[in-house]
Order: structure tokens, then C-alpha cells, then sequence
């Protein structure tokens, strides 16, 4: 009977995709809804769903949650008898990741053909693409570059830095701009809005003086093993790879940090939050370098996506404690706001990480502003793809890119 019971149970982690077992996982009539939620009584009737298997709150500020097709029936019941007003706005997930896949492939297949061997941002780039253009910068620019592997994921990948300075790549004489892309692994746009600015800070320096007077560390990919699993198992995944139990893999690396961490006991979560704080070698590699700069940091950057929000620091409960410059960061991120609607972007939203979107504790903003002691700490939902959420069309990626290139350079200037 124990055998059969867990026969039952490894076969239900399989359908709702938690499986450690790796497989190539299919969204096939997952729905997404976007649901309105006007009242906080509402919010905290939704939240029941929240760690519900096979249900995946995309975005708690928006509220787009995307089913699994055995839930919905109920849960479309369950909105209607508590009032909500939704639509359903994806009627089938795996329909929209095909598509990528299919641009992808014959984006590969062109650039194959057409010999071109210069870099673009006319697809999402894999690990490899990454490591391998961050290394060719290092060997291009000597004077103003340096890659280092700041430590290896459980599956044995480098986490690979990149320091761009006029001080022959050695920061810290100057002011530092620390950016993190990739902790989310399914976050491909805040990826490549991170590798746009290297391209851009590197190959083009001599065009961005004003945001060379500062030094740049910027980890670009900071979760390769999730970021690696999206492109090749699971494309909404999320965590990194770490085996939390016998059943369920990954841990969230944005609420690993040691800044008022809480233990939260569903391995099977998306916020998975590990055993201990500082428990996943990504975390632990990214907080070694930023106490090499410690308050040198002038602006830290997580860069997420997706909701077109500029947050900052508290958000590890509620009503919110603000950092205590917080009207300096109100004034340098509505700054970049209006930067970023200049050159045709949306409309970002400045605000409090805890009141705009949602109550998280051992983030990484926390973390950088109230134990590392960085003057400004921002994390950054870039702009999504529409109604699709993360999967934002490739077509799209340098119309995101170029835009939010305008938030870096804001805040650089005006830290």
C-alpha cells in the first residue's frame, strides 16, 4: 500500500510539472486569467489559491494567474461566487510557447544560413551564448573588462560576473551599479534588457561617458541551472535546481536572502524560500561580491519581469516600513520613469514593493539596503510581453531593451 500511495503521489507531481524527474513539460490548455481585485478583502480571499498545485499567480499586482486544465471548472466557480470580475486572456499557454519555439528555431536556421556571426537581440540567447559573448568581451576589451565565475550552481555551472570600468575592469574607485538579470529563471526579457546594456556600455563606450563614471558589476544571468531548465524542460520555471525533497526541486533565490528570512515549510512552492537563509550557492556568490563593494554600491538593480514597476525597499511586510531615504528613492526612480516614457515606453509604476505588488521576505532589495547599506536599491519589473505575460515575443526584446536602457542610465546619472 506505501508503494502504491507513493506511485499516486510522484504521478500527480508529474501532471502539475513539480516532478524532480527531468521531462519536457507541456502547458496544453493551461488557461490565464487576469482578475480584477479592487478590495483587500478580495486580495485575501484570491490568496487561498496561492500555493494550490497546479495554480501560478504570474502576477500578484495584475492578478494574471495561469490553471491547469483540471482546476479550472472550480476555479472559475470559485471566482463567480466570490464576485470577481476575470477573462481569460491565454486559452492555452503551450499554444504561445510553441510559437516562441518556432521563431526560435527559424531564427536559427536564417542566421545559419545567412553567416552572420555579429551579436543581435533578435532572440532570447541561451546560457552558453551568454558565457561565450561575456568571455569574448574579456578578451576584446582588456581595458574594460573583467569576467570572473563568482561560484557554481549545484548542477555545475558557472555564475559568471562581468565588471565594466575605464580603471582597466577593476571597480571600485568609482561609484558602483550593481545589477543582477536571471534570478527568476522564466524572466528571459530581464535578461536580455541586462545583456543590452552590457552590449551597449562595452561595444559602444565612447558614446556613454556620462554612465562610465561609474563602475558596473552586473551578473547577468544569476540562476543558470533555472534559467538553463526553462530554455530545455519547463519553460515557466522559476527556481533554481537544487533537490529541496525526494519529490520537489528548486528553491526561490529571491527569498533565500538573510534579511528577516522565513522558513515556509511547501517544497513544492514556487517560493520555495530553502531550508535555511543563504542556503543556495547563486545567493551566496552574489552576496560575496556585493560585500566586496559593500556602501561603494551607489544603485543596486534586481532586474524581474514582468509589470512595469520601479519598487523599492521594504517589502517584507505590511503596512510597509520605507527605507529610510525613502523620498530619495521615490524622486530618482520617478526620474526614470519619466525617462523611459520619453522614448515611447509604458508608464511605470514607483512605489513600495510591499504596497504596489505584494509582501515578500529575504528579497534581495532588502537584503542590499538594510545589511549591505547601498544609497539606492530598486527592483525593477520590467514590461512584459502583452497578454502573454513572461513569454514576451522575441520580435519584442529590442523595443524592451532599448527603453529600459533609459531607466540604467537615469539612475546611474542621478544616484
Amino acid at each position: 500500500m506505501k508503494y502504491c500511495a507513493a506511485v499516486v503521489v510522484l504521478l500527480a507531481l508529474a501532471v502539475f510539472g513539480q516532478s524532480a524527474f527531468a521531462e519536457q513539460v507541456s502547458y496544453r490548455d493551461y488557461k490565464v486569467y487576469s482578475i480584477r481585485v479592487d478590495t483587500v478583502e478580495k486580495h485575501n480571499v484570491l490568496k487561498r489559491w496561492q500555493d494550490v498545485r497546479g495554480v501560478d499567480f504570474w502576477d500578484r499586482a495584475g492578478y494574471r494567474v495561469m490553471i491547469h486544465p483540471s482546476l479550472q471548472e472550480a476555479f472559475e466557480r470559485f471566482l463567480n461566487l466570490n464576485a470577481f470580475s476575470y477573462e481569460r486572456i491565454i486559452e492555452d499557454v503551450e499554444a504561445t510557447i510553441e510559437a516562441e519555439r518556432k521563431y526560435d528555431q527559424e531564427y536559427r536556421r536564417r542566421k545559419a544560413a545567412s553567416g552572420r556571426a555579429t551579436v543581435d537581440f533578435e532572440h532570447f540567447w541561451t546560457n552558453a551564448e551568454v558565457n561565450a559573448y561575456l568571455d569574448e568581451l574579456a578578451q576584446t576589451y582588456p581595458n574594460l573588462v573583467r569576467v570572473a565565475t563568482i561560484g557554481t550552481t549545484h548542477e555545475g555551472r558557472p555564475i559568471k560576473s562581468i565588471t565594466i570600468s575605464t580603471n582597466n575592469g577593476v571597480a571600485g574607485s568609482k561609484p558602483v551599479v550593481f545589477i543582477d538579470g536571471g534570478i527568476h529563471a522564466r524572466e528571459w526579457a530581464g535578461v536580455m534588457s541586462v545583456l543590452y546594456l552590457i552590449h551597449e556600455l562595452v561595444e559602444h563606450s565612447s558614446s556613454y561617458a556620462d554612465m562610465l563614471n561609474k563602475d558596473w558589476v552586473i551578473i547577468p544571468v544569476a540562476n543558470p541551472d533555472g534559467y538553463e531548465f526553462s530554455h530545455t524542460d519547463n519553460r515557466m520555471w522559476r527556481k533554481n535546481r537544487f533537490p529541496a525533497t525526494i519529490l520537489c526541486t528548486g528553491i526561490d533565490l529571491n527569498r533565500n536572502w538573510d534579511y528577516l528570512w522565513v522558513f515556509t515549510s511547501n517544497a513544492c512552492s514556487d517560493s520555495y524560500a530553502g531550508a535555511t537563509a543563504f542556503s543556495e550557492p547563486e545567493t551566496q556568490a552574489l552576496d560575496r561580491v556585493l560585500k566586496q563593494y559593500g556602501s561603494n554600491i551607489a544603485v543596486y538593480l534586481a532586474v524581474h519581469t514582468y509589470g512595469d514597476m520601479i519598487l523599492y525597499p521594504y517589502g517584507h511586510s505590511w503596512p510597509f516600513v520605507p527605507v529610510a531615504n525613502q523620498a530619495a528613492h521615490i524622486a530618482l526612480g520617478e526620474q526614470a520613469r519619466d525617462a523611459i516614457t520619453a522614448v515611447g515606453g509604458p508608464r511605470y509604476v514607483v512605489g513600495n514593493s510591499a504596497e504596489i505588488l505584494y509582501t515578500a521576505n529575504g528579497c534581495s532589495d532588502d537584503y542590499v539596503a538594510g545589511v549591505i547599506g547601498a544609497r539606492y536599491a530598486y527592483t525593477l519589473e520590467l514590461t512584459g510581453g502583452g497578454r502573454n505575460g513572461f513569454d514576451l515575443p522575441a520580435t519584442e526584446i529590442m523595443a524592451v531593451a532599448t527603453q529600459t536602457f533609459q531607466i540604467y542610465r537615469t539612475m546611474a546619472n542621478n544616484a
